[in-house]
């Protein structure tokens, strides 16, 4: 019986599996999107198993599964749809759009958030994965290169570089053309956002135009970059710990390209204590180097041989560390957070460094109705650096091994002409330390539905203190005559600012029918900035390295200055959308500014008001069959705004005291005191700048609710008017200038930026962007009695009718064909007046990014190209007039024929070598190499004018995020490594031998705190 049992339970279960069997299929079909095109990637899997299958790039799949199964179909940025398995083989799924995951909320001005077609002016959010990709410490660099029309200049290299921050050019004559800075709503500074760690950032979003300066107030006329710092989570509770660290590595990108043919020398012989390098041709041979050291008798040796860039020998690996730890957390009711940040920087200098403390806590809490938001940061600054060291290295001929002097002794040098950089970099420094805070804080309050209320206010306090010092230097002995005795000296300078700035704004928002909606706000600002500055100078200390001011024994003066202004505004905006396809902005400011009042004048005469308009519409939302398996998105915007700009103005420029303190005292402790040479106008206006926008926003090839194709086109117009400049005034009021509103500039710029994504699955995703920005400036009008504006040569200038800004300098006379015409001795004939010799901005900028992300990995890389204009080079000149620069080392040192040129009163191309009496020397090499020292070439600023073309690769980044799987049981929830580097190429033309970064020196180029340097770095980033 036992048996018979057994068997029948065999059969049983042979049946049952034939009948399961039986109902397991094979499942195949398309997944598509709304508009019918296949979505690729899709995940397709049996609920409740482990099976599962992905569709191909037609969005055609199989996959195994049984009658009553449910199939789920998941893609990034679609609803997820569920299907059951029935009779049939085949399912298809059309897959829609999750509008909560493709919602996108973009900080405007005063905190106003708004959708994307909402807003109605030219922008573009730069995420916070961008800004940090390359661990750049600085956030304002980290923006270079990401946002087309945006210009961002290192002007300076070193341990704590400086920068500018340019939107759509240079278009006021006198007053600031930088970006206005908004951070956490509030309006701030660069120098304040470069004290940001970067981490805090969660994202920046770039106004290219003036629209939210309508809001903002006159300083917002040039674009506003409004940076959003991340608050704490709403996480029910938890704390989140984050740790950074970084280490970066820094050495020189490229110094200058230097002949390779001729040392050190005067007129063809070799002499041991020139810095230049006008010697006969490299042979080899041994030869003394330098001044004797330590005695007069004991000479140095060296062969007489190229080294190429023998100047790197002075520089040091220079070493960034970094570290960041943060704590945040919160629940429905509240967040906190708290960072600290640490930054030692070692520069390529020995013994330049800088030193940076920065801590940020946020925190908000809401009782009902009520809510209360706080944000207090704190930065601590440490800086000593060197002066000149770099203008006294490049005096070194290519033949001369630097180590060789490095003792540090002024004495110990090869030249008899500078100063050692080895001496230098001890004893000609500045030391300098800061502290700052920044306190906001945030009250406020939701009446109802509809209306709300806010009250910031923010305070903003600096004080610093800097020491500039020289020390005594006395020769041991001359070689030449000349005296290299060094006087010490010491300046001490310290100063104080102070911020206030407050915000009453109060919100509606309503729904007046269906179709149409308002959201608008009123608000009152005012703001209080005051500044002071003292600076103590002397010469003679009389105990050496003690550098305090009781320490100066001769020549003390003392200069101080303080200002103090106020600005106070009431404003308006509107917002009126229509369904959810046409939008329409405006926006009104009336403000009062006390740098416009003058004894006599009421104070409604400081007041000034300014507005915008502005509208945006998607015709593929108001008229759908638009919508095409092509053409996703359309969105046209446009409008008109005028603001003010005062930056021209001083504090106090209008209170005109009549004299001011000479620049030196009598005997016996009299002051004395001059009549000012200019002034202003008591009825001066500010500056307003007119501007038209309009835009085109495509999205094309949607899959998945993400376009693969994104165009945005925009095109501005401005008109800056009545600027205020300086005009001439007669003499007989023993006033030559006043500040008048006279200038006028007009303005076209243009960008387009294409948004590519080639590839994209779960696992793989490719991102490529390409950005195109050009901007003319033209002056339309300096004064009424002048058509330039400028000064120096080589110099920047306006001159009316031209674009703005250009290089004048000296240049040489031509004829109509272009040659340069020679007087009948073969010397060059030089232009008495001054020249235009270039323009200063680009025809325009191309930016590159890519961005590949493949399970856990990110590469992404930040390019630029910008080409159509010039630099004088401050470095070519000082090499040319050393002897070695490329060009000194042509026609064989000797007689040449004069390029492109044409003797006086011939009218024919000159055949003739050049010779000259005037250039003489005993040789024809010395008359070449005293024709090149000459004003006739090196005195000429036309010969240093060269192409600012560049290509620069800023960032290149690669990183790892661990998976959260193999954290499984440690106390880490995320973890990620991370490799970069910055500047990491730079490619320019063939003219541009590596004299200059063309970026430094805003047009007139000439020795930065160091040569342009790279940066390599290693990040580690935890949560816990």
């Amino acid at each position: 019986m036992k048996k018979n049992y057994s068997g029948i339970l065999t059969l049983l279960l042979v049946f049952l599996f034939q009948t399961i069997s039986a109902q397991e299929k094979n499942i195949s079909g398309v997944v598509k999107d709304e508009v019918g095109l296949p979505l690729p990637g899709v995940n397709i899997l049996v609920k409740g198993t482990t099976n599962g299958a992905q569709t191909d790039l037609d969005g055609n799949y199989q996959i195994t599964a049984n009658v009553g199964d449910t199939l789920v179909f998941s893609y990034i940025g679609m609803q997820s749809q569920e299907m059951v398995v029935g009779d049939s083989n085949t399912i298809n799924v059309t897959l829609i759009e999750d509008a909560s995951q493709l919602e996108e909320v973009i900080i405007t001005a005063v905190g106003i958030k708004r959708k994307p077609d909402e807003i109605t002016t030219a922008y573009e959010n730069v995420k916070a994965e961008e800004i940090v990709a390359a661990n750049n410490p600085d956030a304002v660099q980290s923006l270079a290169g990401k946002v087309s029309g945006l210009q961002i200049n290192t002007t300076n290299t070193g341990v704590n570089p400086s920068t500018t921050i340019r939107l759509r050019g240079t278009r006021s004559l006198s007053g600031s053309n930088s970006a206005l800075i908004v951070i956490d709503n509030v309006i701030s500074t660069a120098g304040t956002l470069s004290d940001l760690d970067p981490e805090i950032i969660e994202s920046i979003n770039v106004l290219k135009g003036p629209n939210g300066a309508a809001l903002y107030g006159s300083r917002g006329g040039n674009g506003v970059i409004v940076v959003t710092t991340k608050k704490g989570e709403r996480n029910q509770g938890k704390l989140n710990i984050s740790l950074s660290s970084t280490v970066t590595f820094e050495e020189v990108a490229f110094l200058p390209q230097l002949q390779d043919r001729y040392g050190k020398g005067y007129w063809g012989e070799i002499d041991a204590f020139d810095q230049g390098s006008w010697g006969p041709e490299y042979d080899g041979s041994i030869q003394p180097v330098g001044l004797p050291y330590p005695t007069f008798n004991d000479f140095r040796y060296g062969t007489y041989e190229f080294k190429e860039d023998n100047m790197e020998e002075f520089f040091v690996q220079g070493v960034a560390k970094q570290n960041t730890i943060s704590l945040s957390g919160g629940d429905r009711e509240g967040y906190y957070s708290l960072t600290a940040n640490r930054r030692n920087t070692d520069g390529i200098i020995g013994g330049d460094e800088y030193k940076k403390d920065f801590f940020a806590l946020s925190a908000g809490k809401t009782f009902g109705k009520l809510s209360l938001a706080g944000i207090a940061r704190f930065t601590t600054e440490d800086q000593s650096v060197s002066n000149g060291v770099y203008g006294q290295l490049a005096q070194v001929p290519s033949d001369v091994e630097v180590d060789q002097f490095n003792s540090g002794s002024n004495s110990d040098h090869w030249t008899a002409f500078g100063d050692s950089p080895f001496w230098v970099r001890n004893n000609q420094r500045s030391n300098a330390d800061n502290v700052r805070s920044d306190l906001t804080a945030e009250l406020s309050y939701q009446f109802n539905d509809n209306i709300s209320s806010v009250l910031r206010t923010n305070i903003v306090t600096n004080g610093g203190k800097s020491i500039s010092y020289v020390n005594d230097y006395v020769a041991e002995y001359t070689v030449t005559g000349d005296g290299r005795d060094i006087q010490s000296s010491l300046s001490v300078n310290s100063s104080s600012s102070k911020r206030l700035y407050t915000d009453l704004i109060t919100n509606f928002n309503y729904q007046l029918t269906e179709d149409i909606g308002l959201k608008s706000l009123v608000g009152f600002n005012a703001t209080e900035s005051e500044a002071f500055s003292q600076t103590t100078s002397g010469t003679q200390l009389t105990l050496p390295g003690l550098y305090t001011v009781e320490n100066i024994s001769t020549g003390v003066t003392v200069t101080d200055a303080s200002s103090k202004f106020r600005q106070q505004a009431v404003y308006a905006n509107v917002d009126l959308s229509y369904k959810d396809y046409l939008y329409l902005n405006l926006t009104g400011r009336q403000e009062w500014d006390s740098r416009l009042q003058s004894p006599g004048r009421d104070i409604g005469d400081i007041g000034f008001f300014y507005w915008s308009a502005g509208a945006a519409f998607i015709p593929t939302k108001a008229f759908p069959d638009l919508k095409t398996d092509f053409l996703h998105k359309m969105k046209v915007s446009g409008g008109f705004v005028k603001v003010a700009n005062i930056s021209a103005l001083g504090a106090h420029d209008l209170y005109d005291t009549g004299f001011r303190p000479a620049a030196f005292p009598y005997p016996n402790g009299i002051n004395s005191f001059i009549i000012p040479s200019s002034t202003f106008d008591n009825s001066i206006e500010p500056e307003f700048i007119n501007t038209f926008e309009a835009n085109l926003n495509l999205e094309l090839l949607n899959r998945g609710g993400i376009p693969r194709i994104t165009l945005d086109g925009s095109y501005s117009f401005y008109t800056n008017e009545n600027q205020i400049l300086n005009a001439s005034v007669s003499s007989s009021t023993s006033v030559f200038s006043a500040g008048v509103n006279v200038g006028e500039t007009e303005t076209n710029a243009y960008e387009v930026d294409l948004g590519l994504t080639p590839f994209k699955t779960d696992d793989f995703e490719w991102n490529l962007n390409f950005g195109y920005a050009s901007q003319r400036t033209v002056a339309t009008k300096i004064t009424d009695d002048s058509d330039i504006l400028g000064s120096g040569a080589p110099g920047i200038y306006a001159i009316q009718g031209q674009e703005f800004p250009l290089i004048r300098g000296s240049a040489y006379e031509r004829d109509e064909n272009g040659r340069v015409i020679l007087n009948s001795d073969g010397s060059p004939q030089v232009a008495t007046d001054l020249k235009v010799l270039g323009r200063t901005t680009p025809d325009y900028i191309l930016n590159f990014g890519t961005e590949i992300n493949y399970k856990g990995f990110r590469l992404s890389a930040t390019a630029d190209f910008r080409t159509g204009h010039v630099f004088y080079s401050g470095i070519y000149a000082n090499l040319t007039g050393q002897g070695r620069s490329f060009i000194t080392a042509e026609n064989g040192r000797g007689h040449f024929i004069f390029p492109n040129s044409t003797v006086e009163g011939t009218g024919t191309p000159n055949t003739s070598v050049l010779t000259g009496p005037s250039y003489g020397g005993p040789t024809p090499y010395a008359e070449y190499q005293s024709f090149v020292q000459s004003g006739d070439f090196l005195g000429v600023d036309e010969n240093f004018v060269i192409d600012a073309t560049a290509f620069k690769l800023r960032e290149v980044a690669l990183s790892y995020t661990i998976p959260n799987e193999w954290l499984e049981g440690l106390f880490i929830n995320g973890a990620s490594i991370g490799v970069s580097g910055r500047n990491l190429l730079v490619v320019l033309p063939k003219e541009n031998r590596r004299y200059n970064d063309p970026e430094i020196g805003s047009g007139i180029g000439g020795y930065g705190q160091t040569p342009p340097t790279k940066f390599y770095n290693f990040n580690v980033k935890l949560n816990f």
